[in-house]
């Protein structure tokens, strides 16, 4: 056993773990939205502009479930809401097909390409308040902002867009810190090790690709915050990584993400978070960890918070705004 911070390490430890979340599910320091730029002449008729970066609008499927421009404003304010985490948006150009679909309403799927293509689809009884509730389309924008991996290594792709998408949302108003708090509490289970396990690197099942990604950088982000007092957090790496040129478009090894993240950080807590649970089965006890956050788990799966518990002050800095 090693001690982690305020999480215990249990190598080769087995956990009780739940079915995935599905599309149904809820799924740094913060600035302000980027600003958006008024439509330049030579755009394409319908795209729209987020900071310096174009994205281009294609619809297919045939008749939209809502109007085209209802559409293309949930898209700017996905992507403003990105920005504005990032301090911009993560690439220079970004190409969204928007699929019309019979069946149920609502963003039912979505898939990201080479940090250049997204496409998304939607049930043809889509409402406004299907967009406004919608984490899809901000999960696939995040995977623009973090470079590709070898396959081995989805993990830590998934894992951080899985992590961000709740946060970018709360951040901007459109999820509150209870719920959060209280989707990550039941979530975050699926991601712990089973028996067998030989870590991130080598167990691809569904929970540890996205969830146990997604533990693994609350992990970074807790650690990151305690080290420095709040000084840096895993918004600061990860807005290191675009400097350093590691968008979606780009392909780079976990050690060089691990590198320049520490380098950013001024710490080690990537590379020692990686060999812990990418490596080797690292299992967080996360009935600690919410202890130390302040984090109390109700019987109808709501949470409350203590905050006079010694972590408190990390737990509410990671979903405010614009404090880190």
């Amino acid at each position: 056993m090693a001690l982690l911070g305020a999480a215990l390490l249990l190598f080769g430890g087995c956990a009780k773990r739940g079915g995935p979340a599905t599309p149904d599910s809820l799924p740094e320091s913060a600035e302000a939205s980027a600003p958006t730029r008024p439509e330049h002449s030579a755009d394409p008729p319908g795209s729209v502009r987020v900071g310096a970066s174009l994205l281009t609008i294609v619809f297919e499927g045939g008749e939209s479930p809502l109007p085209r421009e209802v559409i293309r404003d949930w898209i700017r304010r996905d992507a403003e809401m990105v920005a504005g985490y990032l301090g911009g948006f993560p690439v220079p150009s970004l190409e969204v097909t928007v699929v019309s679909r019979p069946g149920r309403g609502g963003v039912v799927f979505g898939t990201h390409d080479d940090g250049q293509w997204i496409r998304v689809w939607l049930g043809r009884t889509t409402t406004q308040a299907s967009l406004d509730g919608d984490w899809v389309l901000i999960h696939e924008m995040l995977h623009a902002a973090f470079p590709d991996l070898d396959a081995d290594h989805k993990w830590m792709q998934e894992g951080l867009s899985t992590y961000l998408e709740p946060i970018v949302r709360a951040r901007q108003g459109e999820l509150t810190e209870q719920r959060v708090w209280a989707f990550w509490a039941e979530k975050m289970e699926y991601g712990r090790p089973r028996a067998g396990d030989r870590g991130l690197d080598h167990t691809h099942t569904w929970g540890r690709t996205y969830w146990g990604g997604a533990l693994f950088w609350l992990m970074a982000d807790v650690e990151l915050r305690r080290e420095t007092d709040n000084r840096q957090s895993l918004g600061d790496a990860v807005r290191g990584v675009l400097k350093a040129g590691g968008n979606g478009r780009e392909y780079w090894s976990t050690d060089r993400v691990a590198s320049v993240c520490d380098e950013v950080t001024g710490t080690e807590v990537i590379s020692r978070l990686y060999a812990a649970m990418a490596e080797a089965p690292g299992d967080v006890e996360l009935g600690a960890l919410w202890r130390r956050l302040g984090v109390i788990l109700r019987d109808d799966g709501s949470v409350d918070f203590d905050d006079e518990a010694p972590d408190a002050h990390i737990r509410r800095a990671i979903t405010a705004s614009p404090a880190r």
